[in-house]
């Protein structure tokens, strides 16, 4: 039986196709919530999610700050937070992607506050092939189903913006617009939490989103304060994308009732 599954094993990772990733994952609280990864449950939905073509490396980076001693409702939450995860990012994942060459590949799961899977997003950018997880209640498997429809998104960018602007995001929940700048919001038609439920979805997200921010940049947008509610997933990809030689500044606000409270910056 041994001998077998190693056999087996060696024709999977002798396949076309097959890809070793790095695990990334990244907890922080989320108000009282101390959230919690088992890296073995994303090993096998690494595995089944891609049909076994994606197969995790031995060694993983957990950014665990699960235990961090300030709630996102505190002042020093911010800033603290904001350092510990630009540290852990300098000193264990920017080695992992220089020793690889622009060879690499990461798996990221996040579980964090909003602006914080953004800030993670931007560190990591765009240029390294990356699979972003979610659904962590249905143990981070996407939805197999071929019943489980393909959200759609909608926004209207006028031809001419000032410099600076707000960006309502509504796609996990129905956001409260802000006040004080000309508001542009990217919507799902049916905003809802598990909106996001298959790859391709977030993929199509990709599309739209990418976009939605070609046209604010054509209509002169350079300074863009984000208001998100949006799936983990969809908070990830949003920082690679939200790219710094596009936009002058970037900053990301968070929803504390009843107001909106600056957060972080992504640049």
């Amino acid at each position: 039986m041994k001998r077998e599954h190693e056999a087996r094993i060696q024709r999977i990772y002798s396949a076309t196709g097959v890809v070793e990733s790095l695990p990334l994952l990244m907890t922080f609280p989320i108000g009282p919530h101390v959230p919690n990864i088992d890296v073995e449950q994303i090993h096998f939905a690494m595995l089944e999610n891609s049909d076994y073509k994606l197969f995790p490396q031995g060694s993983h980076i957990h950014i665990n700050r699960s235990d961090f001693d300030f709630q996102d409702n505190d002042p020093n939450f911010w800033p603290r937070a904001q350092k510990a995860l630009t540290d852990h990012y300098d000193r264990r994942i920017q080695p992992e992607l220089v020793e690889r060459n622009g060879n690499a590949h990461l798996t990221i799961a996040g579980f964090a506050p909003i602006p914080m899977l953004m800030k993670l997003g931007a560190l990591i950018g765009d240029k390294n092939r990356a699979n972003v997880m979610d659904l962590p209640n249905d143990g981070w498997l996407w939805d197999k189903r071929d019943t489980c429809p393909e959200p759609s998104y909608t926004y209207d960018v006028p031809k001419i913006l000032p410099r600076e602007v707000s960006v309502v995001v509504s796609i996990s929940g129905q956001v409260t617009p802000p006040v004080g700048r000309e508001v542009i919001e990217f919507r799902a038609a049916l905003p809802n939490r598990g909106i996001i439920r298959k790859e391709s979805h977030l993929q199509h997200f990709r599309r739209e989103f990418d976009g939605f921010l070609q046209r604010l940049t054509g209509a002169g947008a350079r300074v863009v304060h984000v208001y998100p509610a949006t799936p983990l997933s969809a908070s990830i990809e949003i920082g690679r994308m939200l790219l710094p030689k596009t936009f002058e500044e970037i900053h990301v606000w968070e929803w504390q009732a009843p107001e909106w409270k600056q957060a972080l910056q992504l640049k």
